[in-house]
């Protein structure tokens, strides 16, 4: 089977020196969380090259009998070329793309997820056959896909994997675009049925109607799904004077997908409320709502949150894939030391631990993973969220639901008769909640909950300014994890830099200090778009609350002073964690700056 021969052929990179242990664990990390072969995980992160893998696989031996048997070649080209025994390794001459004339409508059976997991992109169709533009033409399993799919004799050439990658994204955007696009060309029809209409019929009622057919429906599938496939966490659709502009928030920046037509804007924005269950009727008052789809079989929720602007309303989807597999803590990018003393807490059996951080630092996913650490079926664990991201086995999970007074603090009031050990809260926004949350934390139950806050130390003065008592949040508060997100630096086009001095100015690094660190880089690629980066990792500072720091917050100290002790006491800073990632190859000088300043923290 293909998942026995990529375990043989990464067997035969350790062993020939071509990989190591460590880089082999975290390409399976990668196969595991985004569904991929072995071989396109270490492909992607640079940690081998096709001529690696072509040397390792002389090293595997051949299941050629076990596998389906391959298209078979047409008379002319076995005519052409004298007969040769069947080679899976044997490459055919690479070609250039810019040889061909793409067809659209090659791709319409192949999806972009098939055609990115194979490395193919199908260029040319007629009524019986397909031509395919292969990184690896020998691959059966890929080749049988396609013919399954689409029902076509497949026709494979071989091109450069990298010109194939950077194809693979453009001709499949172009062609989303294109049918937004036309789609949208025909919405015209849909204001002349409206607005033609010489009957007294309610018009919200007859645009509910007109909106479960295509073309909007179409539209907004087709944004839905691309920025899926594109692994956005939101989606921005934003009128303007004369169109609408759709972005996706990827890795954490926002990046134009298309633009609309202004006279979508409407049927578009009308669609989505009523998918969230808002009301398309009010267009002068911000609303949220939420809906749940699927796409490519995988589970999605989506949250809507709309706000008039001076052009109309504004949508902001967020995306939450729950297909996605949970995270370990060892994933998220704590230092050892770090992770280490973070599972020290989480096993104390009571007390208070916070993760805190601005909106989209990654806090729910710190907690998810603290909960994995620590679930087992020895304890009873209970959480009140809103929303529930995921769910996890054996944990009792509870929604919140403010239109029927079940807030976080009456499902904590309720959650305490349960018998908990451990108990989740998903967020501390007000001194209710605060009060009952730390008030369980000194009876016998172990808390865990987020708060905004920029830094570790902040978060006994915030609890103070809500209303919470110092003397509660000393007794009870046993550590605090600060973090933010920071994009990773692209590993196959990762290069060392010298630093400018600007950034040494900004990162308040001496010549001396700057000697002692390296810099790196992505220069850009198709595998990261060319932007230089791809995914993003967690940057930490964990503060333990020692008997010092307890006397001090007791005592009423400030956030300068709480900050003082605690790096006394051996905190490492989010300065020191980023420039410890800067160091490692992980991510820019740049990145760690705009954390930083963004934090305001020194």
């Amino acid at each position: 089977m293909a998942a026995d021969r990529d375990e043989k052929l990464a067997q035969a990179l350790v062993s020939m020196g071509l990989l190591t242990p460590e880089q082999l664990d975290e390409a399976q990390r990668v196969v595991e969380d985004e569904n991929t072969s072995l071989v396109q995980a270490l492909l992607r992160l640079g940690y081998a090259t096709a001529q690696d893998l072509a040397r390792a696989a002389e090293q595997v031996p051949s299941e050629a009998e076990d596998r389906p048997v391959p298209a078979q070649p047409r008379a002319e080209d076995l005519a052409a070329e004298p007969a040769q025994p069947p080679d899976r390794r044997r490459r055919s001459r690479k070609v250039s793309l810019d040889n061909y004339e793409i067809d659209p409508e090659a791709m319409r059976d192949v999806p972009k997820a098939v055609a990115e997991q194979h490395l193919v992109l199908p260029i040319q169709v007629s009524e019986d056959r397909m031509l395919v533009a292969m990184a690896d033409p020998g691959n059966v399993f890929a080749i049988d896909d396609i013919r399954a799919r689409t029902g076509k004799r497949v026709e494979p050439i071989e091109v450069d994997e990298v010109e194939l990658r950077n194809a693979i994204d453009h001709y499949y955007a172009t062609r989303a675009r294109s049918q937004v696009s036309m789609q949208a060309a025909t919405s015209t029809s849909l204001d002349m049925q409206v607005t033609g209409s010489e009957f007294a019929v309610d018009v919200d009622q007859k645009l509910a109607e007109m909106l479960d057919q295509a073309p909007v429906v179409a539209i907004v599938e087709q944004i839905l799904e691309q920025a899926i496939q594109m692994r956005a966490s939101d989606i921005h659709i934003e009128p303007r004077a004369d169109n609408v502009r759709v972005r996706y928030r990827i890795d954490g920046q926002l990046m134009t997908y298309t633009t609309l037509p202004s006279d979508m804007h409407r049927y578009a924005l009308s669609r989505i409320k009523i998918m969230a269950g808002a009301d398309i009727s009010e267009t002068r008052l911000p609303q949220d709502g939420r809906f749940a789809t699927e796409v490519d079989d995988r589970p999605i929720d989506v949250r809507v949150s709309t706000l008039p602007t001076y052009w109309g309303e504004k949508a902001v989807m967020r995306i939450l894939d729950k297909s996605r597999a949970l995270v370990s803590l060892n994933q998220l990018g704590m230092s050892q030391e770090t992770m280490h003393t973070w599972e020290r807490l989480l096993h104390t059996r009571q007390g208070m631990v916070l993760v805190t951080g601005p909106t989209g630092s990654g806090k729910s996913t710190t907690l998810y993973a603290s909960l994995h650490t620590i679930n087992d079926d020895t304890k009873n664990i209970t959480t009140v969220e809103d929303p529930i991201e995921y769910q996890v086995a054996g944990v009792n999970q509870t929604q919140v639901h403010p239109r029927i007074d079940l807030t976080f603090a009456n499902a904590l009031r309720h959650i305490l008769r349960q018998d908990p050990d451990i108990i989740l809260i998903g967020e501390i926004r007000d001194i209710e909640t605060a009060e009952m949350a730390f008030r369980a934390s000194m009876t016998g139950h172990l808390v865990l909950s987020t708060l905004h806050t920029n830094d570790a130390p902040s978060a006994a003065t915030r609890l103070v300014d809500m209303g919470v008592e110092p003397y509660l949040i000393a007794s009870s508060m046993i550590g605090v994890v600060a973090q933010r997100l920071v994009r990773r630096i692209c590993p196959r086009c990762r290069e060392e830099v010298e630093p400018s001095e600007m950034e040494l100015e900004r990162l308040e690094l001496s010549a001396d200090q700057a000697k002692k660190i390296k810099f790196h880089h992505g220069r850009g690629c198709a595998m990261c778009r060319n932007t230089g980066y791809s995914g993003r990792i967690g940057v930490y500072e964990l503060m333990v609350i020692t008997p010092e720091l307890r006397d001090a917050i007791a005592a009423g100290a400030n956030a300068s002073e709480l900050r003082r002790l605690a790096l006394r006491g051996g905190m490492r800073s989010l300065k020191y964690d980023g420039l410890s990632k800067v160091n490692a190859g992980v991510t820019t000088a740049g990145e760690v700056i705009t954390l930083l300043f963004a934090g305001e923290q020194n």
